[in-house]
């Protein structure tokens, strides 16, 4: 899918200043960096005080088996380690809660809702998958981040860890279960849908049924603000984002996704215009590394500039998606975080940027959100 690259900003002058920076890169003779490995380069490493976060993950492979005789459960992978030796502090770790009620479609292209759940069935699924992330979490021995003050510090060899969820399915209806999943299971973050349209609102990749966001979904919001939980609207229309920025008191983040000009049907990427509600908020969007977009790591953080170019620095994250994709993306381990970084100077942006966008603005975005 081609992506325009003459895509306006609201901050016209700060885009064009950007790409004379650019140009005069390229003429000096900045080189592309194709594999991903470092190689005698120095690493990357975040600035002193700078904290490193990724927005969305599964990592340690924490969601539940779709395979009945494994009960949900399976070995975890190791997370802790791979965090220490890429030089990652904070992970988002997303519990999944539609899994008995999607699939991999016949093409293995995309994930599919293939039948409505019981009643109560994706309540007791949050609950095996709440559990599995404190399970993860003990096992690899990882702090949980709880108050927004917690990422003021960073410690290096102490990784930690934001309980996300990927899809509000697991509220069936009920607003009393956001209450629940904070003070029970220490939930910070709440992705409002996943791949299956649901009370809350519609999604990209089926045919939109509510016209965006419901007015539970607005609910879920409002509730949320008042808890201390983000909001992320990753894989929700584009209309449930307009609405979800007009009732939100927040910054939204949309955790993972890259910038399309025209995104095909059932497409997960989203429009320049799309993506300036979620700046708008003060918010910020994740560049996923899915290789059905980007090619590599250079080409990746050729798509972080792309939508800086749209939104500003200070509107772009990393949501690597970890352990999420059907074929291998081409971010696969924490340990590949300093070619990344690399791979951002390369394209062009500072240290300071570089920095901002590999945790600084989800830091920005946690903080006021998230009270303490």
């Amino acid at each position: 899918m081609q992506t325009d690259y003459s895509l306006a900003s609201p901050k016209s002058s700060t885009v064009m200043d950007r790409r004379a920076f650019l140009a005069l890169g390229v003429a000096a003779g900045i080189t592309a960096c194709t594999s991903g490995r470092i190689g005698s380069e120095t690493p990357w490493r975040p600035s002193a005080g700078a904290v490193t976060i990724d927005m969305h993950s599964h990592a340690g492979r924490l969601a539940m088996s779709r395979d009945p005789a494994s009960g949900g459960n399976r070995p975890f992978l190791p997370v802790g380690a791979q965090m220490r030796a890429g030089g990652m502090n904070v992970v988002c770790l997303a519990v999944v809660m539609d899994t008995p009620v999607t699939r991999v479609s016949s093409d293995r292209k995309r994930f599919e809702a293939w039948r409505q759940p019981e009643p109560g069935e994706l309540y007791r699924m949050s609950q095996q998958a709440f559990q599995r992330a404190k399970a993860l979490v003990q096992h690899e021995g990882i702090a949980v981040i709880t108050q927004g003050s917690a990422l003021r510090s960073v410690d290096a060899s102490a990784p930690r860890a934001i309980i996300a969820s990927e899809g509000a399915d697991f509220l069936e209806g009920r607003l009393d279960r956001v209450d629940e999943a904070f003070h029970q299971h220490q939930l910070r973050q709440l992705q409002l849908t996943h791949y299956r349209v649901n009370e809350v609102g519609d999604i990209q990749t089926e045919a939109p049924v509510h016209s965006g966001l419901t007015d539970f979904g607005a609910d879920v919001i409002r509730r949320c603000n008042k808890l201390g939980i983000v909001i992320d609207v990753a894989h929700g229309t584009y209309e449930l984002v307009k609405r979800a920025a007009a009732v939100t008191t927040k910054p939204l983040v949309l955790s993972h996704t890259a910038l399309a000009t025209r995104p095909g049907t059932r497409s997960r990427l989203i429009t320049p215009d799309h993506a300036r509600v979620i700046a708008a908020t003060g918010g910020v969007i994740g560049i996923w590394p899915n290789a059905g977009t980007f090619r590599d790591l250079q080409d990746m953080a050729n798509g972080f500039k792309r939508m800086a170019d749209v939104v500003g620095v200070d509107h772009v994250g990393l949501g690597t998606d970890m352990l999420g994709f059907i074929s291998p993306p081409v971010f696969q381990s924490y340990e590949q975080l300093p070619a990344l970084g690399n791979a951002l100077l390369k394209a062009g942006f500072s240290q300071a940027e570089t920095d901002l966008m590999l945790g600084g603005n989800y830091r920005r975005v946690f903080e006021a959100s998230v009270e303490g």
